[in-house]
């Protein structure tokens, strides 16, 4: 029973080649709130991987058996309608719902100052993902910001993930993410390095397109109470 744990995901160097620090600071809480969640599973084969590009993560992905992933956790950047993965300034190489949304994350995030948004030949849609994979009790949580927030025409992220996940039979299968910003101060300013966790703040957890529950529990959301919700 394998267990991924997707983190990283940012820029850590500029344009010039330089070092960028706020990109390492921010895969670094990522890596801490990884740690975080695997230390919460009780068993299963824990694979904790820093990720750059969604091609990487889908290839991991898929290349397990029917069946084998009980539970997909994923720590980077977000937006309603894809992970923001970057190599490049300015360039997403991250998961996207979709042609349609592509389309309007590139129109919001282009600019005058920084020109057109692009998405690289690294970048993936969900449909992408081989569903078959995970167990008919599967779960997967996306700890970035927004993923669960929609505000244009359209599945947000977690919408669509748990609607390709239900038509691949996984029927009692679903999916959490994030209606704000999140961030991994879970503690308040109190909060150490080791202590990051994005498990705080509203979340909404979808199965098959559909809300099952909206909270603001702090930490865990329990399983077996997932589970009870699916009709």
């Amino acid at each position: 029973m394998i267990r991924f744990l997707f983190h990283g995901g940012t820029r850590e160097k500029n344009g010039d080649g330089s070092v960028r620090q706020v990109g390492i600071a921010h895969n670094g809480a990522f890596y801490f709130a990884a740690r975080n969640v695997a230390s919460d599973y009780a068993n299963g084969d824990k694979r904790s991987i820093k990720i750059t590009t969604a091609a990487d993560m889908v290839k991991k992905i898929n290349a397990c058996a029917a069946n084998s992933v009980a539970s997909l956790d994923v720590f980077c950047h977000g937006t309603p309608y894809s992970l923001n993965y970057s190599v490049k300034e300015n360039e997403n190489c991250g998961l996207v719902t979709g042609w349609m949304a592509k389309q309007g994350l590139r129109a919001y995030y282009s600019s005058w100052d920084d020109g057109v948004y692009n998405f690289s030949s690294d970048s993936r849609y969900v449909s992408d993902i081989n569903f078959k994979v995970f167990t008919n009790h599967a779960r997967i949580q996306i700890h970035g910001c927004n993923t669960a927030r929609g505000s244009m025409p359209g599945n947000t992220l977690v919408e669509e993930l748990s609607e390709q996940i239900y038509k691949a039979g996984r029927k009692k299968a679903y999916v959490i993410g994030h209606t704000d910003k999140s961030n991994p101060n879970i503690n308040g300013s109190k909060t150490t390095i080791k202590q990051q966790d994005y498990r705080h703040g509203e979340r909404t957890i979808y199965h098959n397109g559909k809300l099952l529950k909206t909270t603001k529990k702090k930490g865990i959301i329990a399983h077996d109470e997932m589970q009870g919700l699916i009709k």
